[in-house]
C-alpha cells in the first residue's frame, strides 16, 4: 500500500478514535513526510501552517464571533424570543416556531450554528419543557434550526470558502440568504406535523397590536445588525472584513450604552471566548492547509475529480455524487477543516461541470450544516445534545425528519440554481 494510502488510514481511525482534527491533521502530516522520506519537507511546516492562516479575508472570523458573543450576552437573545413569541407562538406548537424564528433573527447576527445552540438552546429548551413539549423535541428544533446561522449572512463558513477560492464574500452571504430561509421553512413544517400529532400547547397571550409594537421596538436596533452588515458591503462603504469590525462596535455601542446589559466582565469573557475560539479554528486552519498540501503533492485533487467525473458526464449525476462526498466529509471532520481540505478537491469537478463559483459554495455549505446534525462527529448535534441533557440516540430519533427535510431543502438549492443565484445577480455582485 502507498504512503498516502495509509495516512489515510490514519487520518480516519484517528478521527474514530475521537483524537481532536487538528491533532490528527498534525500527527498525519508529520507521519506522511517521515514514512515518504521527505523529512526535509518538515522545515516547512511552520510557513505552510502560518501561510494557512496568512488571509485578510479570514480576520473577519474573529470579529463576527466577538460580536456573536456581545449579542449573546447583552439580552438580545431575550428581545428576539419577545418578538418572535408575539408572531407566532399563538398558534399550536407556538413554542416551537419562536425556536424557528429566533434562530432566523440570531442566525443573521452572528453566522454561527454553536453560538445558535447555545444562546436560544439554553432559553429555549427548559421554556418549552416547561410548557409541556418533549425535551429530545425541543432540543432537536433547536439544533435543526442552528444550521440556518451559517447560511443567512453574515455566515462564518462563507468566509471559509471566500479564502479558500476566492469567490467574493458578498455574493456568497447573499447567496445563502434564500437556502438559509428555506431550511427554517422546511423545520416550521416538521414542526407543524408533530405539533399537530402530539397536541403541543399554544401561548395564552392573545396578539394585540400593543404587543406586536411592544416586541419591534425591543427588537428593532438588534434586528439592523444583518442589514448594516450586508447594506455596507452592497453600497461598497467597506470590506467584509471591515463590516464584521463594524458589527464589533455596533454590538458594544447597543449592549454597552443603549441596552445598558454588557459589563466589564462580561466584555472581557466575551474576549477570552473569542480569542479560545478563533484559536481552536485558525490552528485547524492551519493544520488542514498542511494536510491539503500533502494531498496535492499526492495528486488526489485530481485523481478524485476524474473518479468523480468517471460515474457520468451528466450534471444531476456528478451533483449527487458531490452531495453525498460532502455529507459524508461533512459527519466525520468539523466545516473548517472540511472546507480546507475538499475545496480544492470539488471545485475544479464543479467548474467542468458548470456550476457557478456561488452556487457551488453555497451547496458546500449547507451540506456541510446538515453533517453536523449527524453523527458520528457532528458538532451541532453534541453540543444541543449537551445543553438539552437529553439523551443522545433519543435526540437522534428526534432529529430525522428535520434532516430528511434539510436534504429536500438541499436538492432543491442543487437543482435550481436560482434559489442562490437570484439575490447576488439582483445586488451585482455576480454577472447576469
Amino acid at each position: 500500500m502507498s504512503v498516502i494510502g495509509i495516512t489515510l488510514i490514519a487520518f480516519f481511525v484517528l478521527l474514530f478514535l475521537g483524537l481532536p482534527v487538528v491533532f490528527v491533521l498534525g500527527v498525519c502530516s508529520i507521519f506522511y513526510f517521515v514514512v515518504s522520506g521527505s523529512i526535509q519537507l518538515l522545515y516547512t511546516v511552520p510557513t505552510r501552517l502560518f501561510q494557512g492562516m496568512d488571509s485578510f479575508v479570514l480576520m473577519a472570523i474573529p470579529l463576527f464571533i466577538f460580536a456573536g458573543e456581545i449579542m449573546n450576552r447583552g439580552t438580545i437573545v431575550e428581545r428576539l424570543i419577545s418578538l418572535a413569541d408575539v408572531l407566532v407562538g399563538k398558534v399550536r406548537g407556538g413554542l416551537g416556531y419562536v425556536n424557528v424564528l429566533d434562530s432566523t433573527f440570531f442566525g443573521g447576527i452572528t453566522g454561527s450554528a454553536l453560538s445558535d445552540v447555545a444562546a436560544l438552546g439554553s432559553i429555549m429548551i427548559p421554556a418549552m419543557e416547561k410548557a409541556g413539549y418533549d425535551k429530545e423535541f425541543s432540543t432537536a428544533v433547536t439544533a435543526a434550526t442552528a444550521i440556518q446561522g451559517p447560511l443567512i449572512p453574515p455566515s462564518i463558513p462563507a468566509v471559509l470558502v471566500s479564502a479558500a477560492t476566492g469567490i467574493s464574500v458578498g455574493a456568497l452571504f447573499l447567496g445563502g440568504a434564500i437556502p438559509g430561509l428555506l431550511v427554517g421553512l422546511a423545520c416550521a413544517v416538521i414542526v407543524y406535523i408533530r405539533s399537530r400529532k402530539r397536541n403541543y400547547p399554544r401561548s395564552q397571550e392573545n396578539f394585540t397590536l400593543k404587543r406586536l409594537l411592544r416586541g419591534i421596538t425591543s427588537a428593532f436596533f438588534p434586528m439592523l445588525t444583518p442589514l448594516i452588515i450586508m447594506g455596507g458591503i452592497l453600497i461598497g462603504i467597506f470590506t467584509p472584513t471591515e463590516a464584521a469590525a463594524v458589527a464589533v462596535l455596533y454590538a458594544l455601542v447597543l449592549t454597552g450604552l443603549v441596552y445598558r446589559s454588557f459589563s466589564g466582565k462580561e466584555f472581557l469573557s466575551s474576549l477570552l471566548c473569542t480569542i479560545m475560539t478563533t484559536s481552536k479554528i485558525f490552528l485547524i486552519i492551519g493544520a488542514a492547509s498542511i494536510f491539503s498540501w500533502i494531498l496535492s503533492i499526492e495528486n488526489i485533487p485530481t485523481v478524485m475529480a476524474d473518479w468523480l467525473l468517471g460515474f457520468s458526464d451528466n450534471v444531476v449525476v456528478t451533483l449527487v455524487m458531490i452531495n453525498i462526498f460532502v455529507l459524508f466529509w461533512g459527519m466525520w471532520i468539523d466545516t473548517a477543516p472540511a472546507i480546507v481540505l475538499l475545496l480544492p478537491i470539488l471545485h475544479p469537478v464543479a467548474q467542468k461541470i458548470g456550476l457557478h463559483d456561488v452556487h457551488f459554495g453555497v451547496i458546500m455549505v449547507l451540506n456541510l450544516m446538515i453533517g453536523q446534525l449527524t453523527p458520528p462527529f457532528g458538532m451541532t448535534l453534541f453540543t444541543a445534545q449537551a445543553v438539552g441533557k437529553c439523551p443522545l440516540m433519543d435526540l437522534i430519533k428526534e432529529l430525522v425528519p428535520f434532516i430528511l427535510a434539510q436534504v429536500v431543502v438541499l436538492a432543491l438549492v442543487s437543482y435550481l440554481p436560482l434559489i442562490s443565484m437570484v439575490l447576488p445577480k439582483l445586488f451585482g455582485l455576480i454577472e447576469q
